[in-house]
This record gives C-alpha cells, structure tokens and sequence, in this order.
C-alpha cells in the first residue's frame, strides 16, 4: 500500500509539468527548463513526498484493539503506535523527453500493545512490543509523449520492499500514465490509471483523479483520489498551513512460530489521517512540520505472505485515536 501511495504522490509532479512544450532551440529549452523547476519546486513545497529527502515520525496514542483469528475471538487490549519513515528521493538521468529516478525508503515502527485479554492459547496475557523495520527502493522510468494530439505522462517503475539483507520480501510493477485536462493559473486537473502488478493484491488497476484550484482568497484545493484531499494556504514564501484528509499505510514482515498457522507473514495497515497542520521553510532548503488530528483505522490485516491480504487470518479492529506527527524535509537540489 504504501508502494501505491508513493506513486500516487509522484504523479502530483508529472501533472504540474503536464503542458510543458519541446523546443527547437538551446534558448527556448533553458526557459522550458527555468519553468520546469519552477514547477517542481512549487510541487515540492505543496507534496512532501516529491522532495529530495523527507523525514516524518507519527506519534499514535493508545486505543482500543481486538483481533480475531479466522473470524474468531484472539485477544483484545490497548494499544499505541510510533511509526518513522525515511525517503530518499534520487534524480539519476535526463534526456529529451526521457527520466530515470530511484528512491529508497526506510520505515520503522514501535507497536506496543497493553492490558491484553486473551481468549486464544496462541496469545498469552502479558504485554507486548513489536519493533519492526522495512527498507525499500525503486527504480522509474518516466516519458513526457503525447497520444491522440494531447499531452500524456507515463511511468514504469519496479519497487522492492525487505526486512533482510538476503532477500525481497514483496517486489512489485508498477505502469502509470497521466492525462491531462486542464491548466490555467488557477486550475488544473488530470485524470489517469496505475497498473500494479503485486502478489498482494488482487485489483491491479486502480483509476485516479488529481485535481488543484487556487480561490481569491489563496487558499489552496488540492484533491488527489483516492488518496488525499485538503486545503492549503500560504501566509508566506516561507509559511503555510494546511487542513485535510488521506491515506496512509504500513507493512511489516513477521515469523509465526507456531505449526497451526502460516510462518512467513505480512502484516499491513491502511489508516485515514484528518486534521490540520503547518510547515515553515528555513535555510532555503529545509522545511519543518507538524500536524496532528484523528487517526481512523481502515484495515489491520495479517497474512501469509505469498497469498494476498483479502486472504488474511488476523484481522485486528482499532478504535479512532488522536495523533501527532513530526517531520523535516530537504528540498529538490535542480540543475
């Protein structure tokens, strides 16, 4: 999942460039790419996965939690979350219409779980903490073309995620393409397709809508569906708040050492995040934030890893709880 809306994140660049023209000439390119960086710096400052470095740490206060097995009573108890995750983001090549990129993702989480009532053997009744870690990377091609005489952005892209060094745990393809609609200075939308082909999943083609306007008053719409939609306003170059809603998603490898249930296992979250916030940019290139409102858990789900999560045997139900995150970014560095 968090594979998906990483992409999702970078398609918000490709829309902002959508209507960038080709030049004859070495004149004409340096202001094509002038206004291209112009509008990834733009991109940057408003999607905080599209720098060149971001740090967030999401602080999850205690609710309530109840796993079943198999549809079945497991435990239930309390439980609270610390979650960090590193991106890094790596321009690697550009040439005509042509770019490749790479990222590397570093994600960690603390689960600790208390007051546990158990109605299962396989669980006892102590407390327990989980700390698991993930790393990720992907490689992206990305073309600017057009099709039917209208601007299209495509993206192919192969991404991995593991908890050792021996293997990869899940590896995924993933195919983008971008149309864009509309742009003016105030409004701009694009519609588009993603193919995943992940064994995770059993919906390889998910369709999605991007759409931005900028109101008198300069505040901000930003809708990305399906996975974010909020307000922006800026108070200066250097200071802007925001209010909204999106998804967002974690993934842990586990080894159940027990012969009545699956070994090699995936346990993957998918949460709604709503609320305000506010980032400040300082030293041209970094920018602070925080945030913090209503976690509402979607789904918590553990299966066996070469199944998908619609084949889990864990479900766990969490109650909505308030959360705080914290995050630091660095900006593109462009040529």
């Amino acid at each position: 999942m968090k594979k998906t809306l990483f992409t999702m994140s970078a398609l918000c660049l490709m829309s902002a460039m959508a209507f960038a023209q080709t030049a004859p000439n070495a004149a004409r390119q340096k202001m094509i790419d002038s206004i291209r960086n112009a509008a990834i710096a733009e991109a940057a400052k408003a999607n905080p996965m599209l720098r060149q470095l971001h740090i967030s740490t999401d602080i999850i206060s205690q609710g309530d939690i109840n796993g079943k097995l198999y549809g079945d009573p497991l435990f239930k108890g309390r439980a609270s979350t610390i979650r960090t995750n590193m991106a890094f983001n790596i321009p690697l090549k550009t040439w005509g219409k042509n770019s490749l990129s790479a990222s590397l993702n570093y994600f960690q989480q603390r689960i600790e779980i208390t007051d546990v009532e158990s109605f299962n053997p396989i669980v006892g009744n102590e407390d327990r903490i989980f700390n698991k870690s993930t790393v990720g990377f992907s490689a992206a091609f990305q073309r600017r073309d057009s099709l039917f005489g209208r601007p299209v952005f495509l993206m192919a892209s192969v991404l991995g995620v593991t908890n050792e060094a021996s293997s990869i745990k899940r590896l995924s393809y993933l195919g983008t393409a971008i149309f864009p609609l509309k742009q003016t200075a105030k409004t701009r939308y694009s519609v588009g397709l993603i193919i995943n082909i992940d064994p995770s999943l059993k919906v390889p083609v998910v369709p999605f809508f991007t759409y931005w306007h900028k109101f008198d008053n300069d505040i901000e719409l930003n809708v990305n569906l399906p996975r974010q939609l909020g307000l922006r306003k800026a108070f200066s170059d250097n200071f802007w708040g925001t209010f909204g809603t999106s998804l967002s998603g974690s993934v842990a490898f586990f080894n159940i050492n027990n012969p009545t249930l699956p070994n090699d296992v995936n346990y993957t979250t998918i949460d709604l995040k709503t609320g305000p916030g506010i980032e400040y940019r300082f030293a041209k290139k970094f920018i602070f934030g925080v945030s913090g409102g209503i976690l509402t858990p979607l789904s918590s789900r553990v299966f066996d890893r070469n199944k998908t999560s619609s084949d889990y045997f864990i479900n766990n139900k969490l109650s909505n709880v308030p959360y705080v995150n914290f995050s630091l970014s660095l900006l593109p560095f462009l040529r």
